[in-house]
């Protein structure tokens, strides 16, 4: 019952209802993460989508003389991981807490079951994905546009 409730905090899960969201819960996992836990490492498996519950999660990648440079934070209310999850991909940074962090865990075998169980129900979750990855990059795109016009001086008339 935990997990629902946490999950109905999250805004990724908004569009759920209640059924849909007990029904989630049976494929999350949830897990605290003390600050300076590992949630993963560069070069890991990526199996697990992490629900940002609450705390802070720093990304971190080596800079050419090996030493680890935060590259991006994730906060509450953030998916993690979604896309080494979805390309069968490794990790392309370490996810190490930045304070405690709580998080809801779908793994790939807990997704492959809600597939089989539910193949609608697992759709609205990727389509709820998708929608959070093609937010930001879009604003990662404005980000890149942005810094272009500031490098170059701004479109030329």
């Amino acid at each position: 019952m935990v997990k629902v409730e946490l999950a109905k905090e999250f805004p990724l899960f908004e569009n759920f209802t209640e059924k849909e969201l007990k029904e989630i819960a049976e494929y999350l996992d949830y897990k605290v993460f003390p600050k300076g836990e590992v949630l993963f490492e560069e070069g890991d498996p990526g199996d697990k989508i992490f629900f940002i519950v609450k705390g802070r999660v720093g990304l971190y990648r080596p800079d050419p003389f090996g030493n680890p440079v935060k590259v991006a934070v994730s906060d509450e209310g953030t998916p993690l991981g979604e896309l080494s999850f979805f390309s069968n991909r490794l990790h392309s940074s370490k996810g190490v807490a930045l304070k405690e962090t709580h998080a809801l865990i779908l793994t790939k075998e807990g997704y492959e079951k809600l597939k089989e169980q539910d193949p609608h129900l697992a759709v609205k979750l990727l389509e709820e994905i998708a929608r959070v990855i093609a937010e930001r990059l879009k604003e990662m795109n404005k980000k890149f546009v942005d810094t272009t016009c500031f490098i170059w001086g701004g479109p030329k008339k």
